[in-house]
């Protein structure tokens, strides 16, 4: 009596795995060339069965297999069972008679296979009537919309064409046109002044050399001299210039800067002589306030009228 427990256990235990089960089925066992069906696999175990591993890869490798669609895994669980449910929707374009292969599943230690399913498919069938004879190709009478691709194609190639000669044209027109500069004629003064600015800036008596320095200052007096008074100033002597400069200049402080300047230069040039630092300057500022008094003298005015 005390093996009747074990018993009992071990007819529960067979009853248990006999509850588990592995079924594939098809709608039907045969079909027509491209038509569509389900293969529905159904899992059925006890409520508290171990969770199920499916293998169905061997689908995969059935050339005549085309899936079209196919559902996840669904479970449902009754009183004492436990179902899990998969549809796959296929279809076979090949005539003939096919084999669905076997598919597992794997529970714990125990491996369930499905049966192989013979499926057999069927070609077109002909039409009763017979097939009629392939016609000749009918060439369409020809519309000109036929042509409007090409018709746009040279419209566009013609304006692209006429743009880039246009183009062309305005670079050849702009690269004739000559420009002309235009000489910006200065006065007298502004020569002059602009000379004894620079030679200003040059501090020439600072670095000892003084000959320089009066040489080139003597020389832009007498430049603006002839050019103001139409004067041979650049080619007279010191006395030569004044006697000329008192026809258009009558002021006496002028003259004397005037006679100052050149008579300094004279002394630094012709006797080496070397005159007091601040002479230096002040000849050149002499210089430059005989320009700026002189620049728009009227007697100049004259004399050009004259000559």
């Amino acid at each position: 009596m005390k093996y009747v427990p074990l018993y009992i256990l071990f007819c529960i235990s067979l009853a248990s795995k006999a509850q588990n089960s592995f079924v594939a089925r098809v709608d039907s066992t045969s079909m027509s060339f491209g038509d569509q069906q389900n293969l529905t696999l159904t899992y059925i175990t006890a409520l508290n069965g171990a969770s199920p591993i499916f293998n169905t890869v061997n689908l995969d490798t059935c050339t005549f297999f085309e899936i079209v669609s196919q559902s996840q895994w669904i479970k449902t669980q009754s009183a004492t069972n436990t179902t899990i449910v998969k549809k796959i929707r296929f279809s076979i374009y090949e005539a003939g008679i096919f084999r669905i292969p076997s598919l597992s599943a794997v529970a714990g230690a125990d491996t369930l296979y499905t049966y192989t399913i013979p499926v057999e498919v069927s070609g077109i069938q002909p039409d009763s009537t017979g097939l009629r004879p392939i016609k000749g190709i009918i060439e369409e009478k020809k519309e000109w919309t036929d042509y409007l691709g090409w018709i746009l194609a040279i419209i566009a190639v013609a304006i692209g064409f006429g743009i880039y000669k246009y183009i062309q044209y305005q670079k050849s027109k702009k690269s004739e046109e000559v420009i002309v500069p235009v000489e910006i004629i200065k006065q007298p003064y502004e020569i002059a002044l602009e000379k004894l600015g620079a030679l200003k800036e040059s501090r020439l008596w600072e670095k000892g050399e003084i000959k320089d320095y009066h040489s080139r200052l003597t020389h832009i007096f007498r430049e603006y001299l002839e050019n103001q008074y139409h004067i041979p100033a650049l080619e007279s002597t010191s006395i030569e210039i004044l006697r000329d400069v008192k026809l258009h200049i009558h002021d006496e402080e002028l003259l004397k800067s005037a006679d100052d300047i050149l008579n300094i230069a004279d002394w630094v040039k012709f006797a080496k002589g070397i005159p007091e630092e601040s002479a230096n300057a002040l000849a050149l500022g002499k210089a430059i306030e005989l320009v700026l008094i002189t620049k728009s003298d009227p007697l100049s005015n004259e004399s050009i009228m004259a000559n």
